[in-house]
């Protein structure tokens, strides 16, 4: 087919922003229609007292090349270290995790970890160190340790490795506990794990709005389905006031979690819609919570906790440590429509526990922002390599459009990116190639 020329992008979260440049870059006239009144999606930006913070993610690590020159083309950022720094309290003491301190880091692992898995883990993490697929979903790694995947991760493992070096990550990573993650899936957590990670000069959010000056932004728009007429893909949407409307364009990439792709997607295909409905998602809660002097120390900046809502807790900055994001997932933490103040009070049991292993004294809150996401991590599914094919199979009649998402290379602002950049791709090819993209 030839360059479409108009083309519309549902979701404005990293996906969204990254399909949307390379198809204007391309030559198409391209709008994002976003349902929220802001873009970025769940990297959660948020005010916080008179200021702007992300309540997502806003690190970026150095393998995260394709992020990285996507933001390059937004105008450029500067980039300062943060490393991945996160304690754990094992046996009573506060063990560190820090990737800017290698001996640190593996004297770390090897007081979380039984010996017995740590030749495994060494393998996985050079394997994926020097293969650049290898971290993303559908890589051939991830499809070989998917074979395995009848049974959890934590079967695979010690106990020991389980709770104290496995759980951190995971319910991280995907808001899933390591009975409830699986082998094939590992290496996208690897890959963060081994990674060094950098904090933008330039604020993350003020980066990624400037794709407003090259394509159009419809905020506040809720697509409800997508069906085809004239050779063309037709939109059925609410508008920013609340009148049901149509729209038609060339094409239509649909940058979205797989859940909310899925009824988008039903009146084309139900098989398709079935299977994007099967990804498992998890929930959380997210408060940032400003304080009058710093809660952490330049050393010590976060600690994975255990048995309780809040699983992280860490400094929002490497500098900014009177500044904490608390976490509430896992299976402890996983509530439903909490109300602010049922929130602010599991903060306060937090502090608490931090003050206790930390051995710093009460400090006054100054300011707070709370954001709960039903749908906040990509659990994956076992045998996730098996999805992608069905996906791509059922996938592949629906000609003028492609898919973007968290469950096709992996949850990372790199793999969304990455993905994005398929889907444009996809919807550019004069040879259809599927929506899953597992090349990266």
């Amino acid at each position: 087919m030839s360059t479409p020329e108009r083309v519309a992008v549902v979701g404005a979260g990293v996906c969204g922003i990254a399909a949307a440049l390379a198809l204007h870059r391309a030559g198409c006239a391209v709008e994002i229609l976003e349902r929220d009144d802001r873009i970025g999606g769940r990297l959660g930006v948020a005010e916080l007292g008179d200021g702007e913070i992300l309540l997502g993610g806003k690190n970026i690590g150095r393998r995260y090349t394709r992020f990285r020159a996507l933001l390059a083309l937004l105008g450029g950022t500067g980039y300062e270290p943060f490393g991945i720094n996160t304690s754990r309290v094992v046996a009573g003491r506060l063990v560190r995790l820090d990737s800017d301190n290698r001996v640190t880091t593996m004297n770390g692992i090897l007081r979380m970890c039984d010996w017995r898995d740590l030749t495994a883990l060494d393998r996985i993490a050079r394997k994926v160190k020097s293969a650049d697929q290898a971290r993303f979903l559908g890589s051939d790694l991830a499809r070989k340790l998917g074979r395995h995947d009848d049974r959890p991760l934590s079967a695979h493992f010690g106990k020991r490795t389980s709770a104290n070096f496995l759980r951190p990550i995971t319910v991280r990573m995907n808001g899933a506990e390591p009975d409830e993650a699986y082998y094939g899936n590992f290496p996208t957590n690897m890959g963060m794990l081994i990674d060094t990670f950098d904090q933008p000069t330039t604020g993350l959010s003020t980066l990624l709005a400037r794709i407003a000056d090259l394509v159009e932004i419809r905020y506040r728009t809720t697509v409800t389905g997508i069906t085809r007429l004239d050779g063309g893909v037709v939109l059925h949407l609410f508008d920013a006031g609340g009148r049901a409307t149509q729209a038609r364009y060339d094409a239509v990439a649909v940058c979205t979690p797989a859940h909310a792709a899925a009824p988008l997607l039903a009146p084309l295909s139900d098989t398709v819609a079935g299977l994007l409905h099967s990804v498992r998602y998890f929930p959380a809660t997210v408060a940032v919570v400003r304080y009058t002097h710093d809660v952490f120390a330049a050393d010590v900046r976060a600690i994975a906790l255990d048995d309780q809502p809040c699983s992280n807790a860490g400094s929002y900055g490497k500098d900014t440590r009177n500044v904490v994001r608390y976490t509430f997932s896992g299976k402890h933490g996983r509530l439903t429509d909490p109300a602010d103040a049922d929130v602010l009070g599991l903060v306060t049991d937090t502090e608490h526990q931090l003050r206790t292993h930390l051995g710093t004294v009460p400090q006054p809150r100054t300011a707070a922002a709370i954001r709960h996401w039903p749908h906040a991590y990509c659990g994956y599914l076992p045998h996730h390599g098996d999805f992608l094919d069905a996906l791509s199979d059922a996938f592949a009649p629906l000609t003028g459009i492609a898919l973007a998402g968290d469950y096709l290379l992996g949850a990372s602002v790199e793999a969304c990116c990455r993905s994005g950049e398929n889907a444009a791709a996809a919807v550019l090819s004069t040879t259809r190639q599927g929506p899953v993209g597992c090349e990266s």
